[in-house]
């Protein structure tokens, strides 16, 4: 399987100003699979103003001259993270700059975005098999950079989307100790189920962390494999079809046909038949900088969706960039927003009646630094009896800071028949609030006091009554 046209991009953030460093390194192939003797590649600065590069930027590096790489751009004393793109993709995509200028507003390191481009094109049965040939090449790479630059192999953390999870596979078995591998839905067809040395596996780094966000039938289009490949795996909304994207198979085709013959353009339905696909890059590049830390939990998928798994105890990890700041290991579940920003923060909501009370009951959360829109708790109106307790789960997706005061609105019934059984003024006894990400429980000044019916009723939190 001969492959064509490997490039890789090293992204490095210039230490004098806020700028990016994009160094492109073409590797190329002959016809009979033997690599040309050098690595070619140019240096444009800045991108964000879009500069041209010029003659006078471009860089010869050679692999095989070790004197070569050491007067490159790349720094080996830094944390070097290696993106790898997935079938059909290369190396130009949006959403691989968008994760490398995340990555280089995080902290200054070095970026490398490998560009197989000409390698993941179709047949797929061909675009898999590369897999292999791929993983090599980096795993050369790393070697090469090692040994030049008098980096470690600790710097080294690779990050592979579809078939580049299992790129990233393949370079990690063939290293020693490389500290991290994050598989982003792990391509499908060819690799689930197959035995550990053809797949990306928990063998192939000190640890590795998988994202599933498309593991559904591939007779539903599914792309990504729902089986286990790390130490920890995400399945954030179930691990298969994510939250604004078509499901099923009719309504991915016809959006994907939809979107195509409006745009004029083939690859504009790739974004609706790949949207759950592509929702674990996303999730990954949000992971990087956004303070909500997606936060997940190990339990049953059906238990996490009832808000019935929000205590830790231990066994909270972190979906994407954090993911090895934890130490629990195994499946863990989330739900996301179906826009960006996606990240949940999750809450749960214990209130306990003085009497009961039959209608719908909506919650705002105010915060240190903001107040949630209004949450209905119950789309259904909801009977709560005297002394019984009503717990709620529900999510937002921005940061309200600490919460300070729960208000509470209630819509008695109105059905004729019933409504009149219970009073307008809804009695309380107990009000407290779970803050998942926060870990913290809070209790909150409701005992004795009412929510009048049509009204809404602000409680402020213990020891400010």
């Amino acid at each position: 399987m001969n492959l064509v046209g490997l490039n890789w991009t090293i992204v490095i953030n210039s230490d004098v100003v806020n700028l990016e460093r994009i160094i492109v390194i073409i590797l190329d192939y002959v016809g009979n699979g033997q690599e040309t003797s050098q690595i070619v590649g140019h240096l444009i600065m800045p991108i964000f103003q879009g500069v041209n590069p010029s003659t006078a930027d471009e860089q010869i590096l050679d692999y095989k001259n070790v004197s070569s790489i050491r007067a490159s751009s790349f720094d080996g004393s830094k944390k070097t993270k290696i993106i790898i793109h997935g079938y059909t993709h290369n190396g130009h995509r949006q959403w691989l700059q968008n994760m490398a200028r995340a990555f280089l507003k995080k902290e200054d390191m070095n970026v490398i975005i490998v560009d197989w481009g000409h390698g993941a094109v179709p047949p797929y049965t061909e675009a898999a098999a590369n897999t292999r040939v791929v993983g090599a090449q980096v795993a050369k790479l790393i070697s090469v950079m090692v040994s030049a630059d008098q980096s470690g192999i600790d710097k080294f953390h690779l990050i592979g989307h579809s078939l580049g999870a299992h790129v990233a596979g393949y370079a990690g078995e063939r290293l020693t100790h490389l500290p991290r591998i994050s598989g982003l839905d792990p391509a499908d067809p060819y690799f689930q189920g197959t035995d550990i040395k053809v797949r990306l596996d928990p063998t192939d780094a000190d640890f590795v962390d998988v994202i599933h966000t498309d593991g559904s039938s591939i007779l539903s289009l599914g792309m990504g494999a729902a089986q286990q490949m790390g130490h920890v795996d995400f399945y954030p909304n179930g691990g298969s079809e994510q939250p604004g994207c078509p499901a099923g198979l009719l309504s991915k085709i016809t959006q994907t046909v939809w979107h195509s013959v409006s745009q004029l353009d083939l690859l504009a339905g790739e974004g609706s038949v790949a949207c759950s696909h592509e929702r674990s890059y996303i999730y990954y590049t949000e992971s990087i900088l956004y303070s909500c830390p997606f936060m997940d939990i190990q339990n049953s998928k059906d238990e996490f969706s009832k808000g019935r798994c929000l205590y830790c105890d231990g066994g909270c990890s972190y979906m994407g960039y954090n993911a090895d700041k934890s130490t629990s290991r195994g499946s863990m579940y989330l739900s996301t927003q179906a826009a960006a920003p996606y990240c949940n923060f999750h809450y749960q909501l214990n209130i306990t009646a003085n009497n009961s009370m039959d209608g719908k009951l909506t919650v705002v959360l105010q915060g240190s630094k903001g107040n949630t829109d209004a949450i209905l708790l119950t789309p259904n109106e909801e009977v709560l009896s005297n002394g019984n307790t009503m717990t709620k789960f529900f999510t937002i997706n921005k940061d309200i800071g600490n919460v300070t005061a729960v208000a509470l609105r209630y819509d008695k019934t109105a059905n004729l028949l019933l409504g009149w059984a219970y009073p307008n003024a809804w009695s309380l006894m107990g009000l407290s609030l779970l803050e998942a990400e926060k870990h913290r429980m809070d209790q909150f000044c409701a005992y004795g006091k009412s929510v009048q019916n049509h009204g809404a009723t602000s409680f402020g939190m213990m020891g400010t009554c």
